[in-house]
């Protein structure tokens, strides 16, 4: 399923509007896309929401979700929404190389949640935790978690896989216990609302 299409590139980092307003991948989300033999492998680090107005900014209607809909059908036109992903490397015949695709990215790719198989392949080492860490402008403190989360999952609550990364992460932090432990506090919140459910 698309959800997004890019729109701006720069580097390892994309930019992409949202295809619905009300269905944007959240940080940590993985995304991928086709380049040629090549799917590109990312990971989302923010989400914004805004008017498509040059300088706007939307305000408060205080009306419910169906109200809006009901007043309003032309919303979805009005405000936009994107997301912005660090590129973590590209899956080609059936292997994952952590690094930046040999070929350029082309604007207007469509972009589209990554598969479990997918997920496997890009975490399968602790390469794609550096790639978030060195990207400029991204909150790890929540988007590690939830990436954490995610290859978790992937992997069937494989908790040994955890470990492993949270050591990885420790030092890729330098031991930094101020950064790793509301990163661990929130991935521990989060798994326990999947082992609880």
């Amino acid at each position: 399923m698309i959800v997004g299409e890019i729109i701006d590139i720069s580097f390892t980092h994309l930019i992409c509007e949202a295809k619905d307003l009300n269905n944007i991948p959240t940080p940590g989300r993985f995304i991928k896309f086709n380049l040629d033999d090549y799917t590109v492998v990312g990971c989302v680090t923010r989400y914004d929401i805004g008017s498509i107005s040059e300088g706007g900014y939307p305000r408060a209607l205080w009306k419910s979700q169906e109200e809006i809909r009901k007043q309003y059908p032309q919303i979805d036109q009005i405000l936009k929404g994107y997301f912005k992903c660090v590129v973590l490397g590209y899956i080609v015949d059936g292997k994952f190389v952590g690094c930046l695709p040999d070929k350029s990215i082309r604007l207007h790719s469509l972009v589209e949640l990554a598969t479990q198989k997918e997920i496997l392949l890009a975490t399968q080492n602790s390469l794609f935790l550096n790639s978030v860490l060195k990207a400029k402008d991204v909150d790890i403190i929540e988007v590690i978690p939830w990436m954490l989360f995610f290859a978790y999952l992937a992997r069937g609550k494989d908790y040994y896989y955890i470990e492993q990364m949270g050591k990885s992460l420790n030092a890729y932090l330098k031991y930094d216990l101020n950064l790793l432990e509301p990163i661990i506090e929130r991935l521990e919140n989060l798994i326990m609302t999947v082992q609880e459910g």
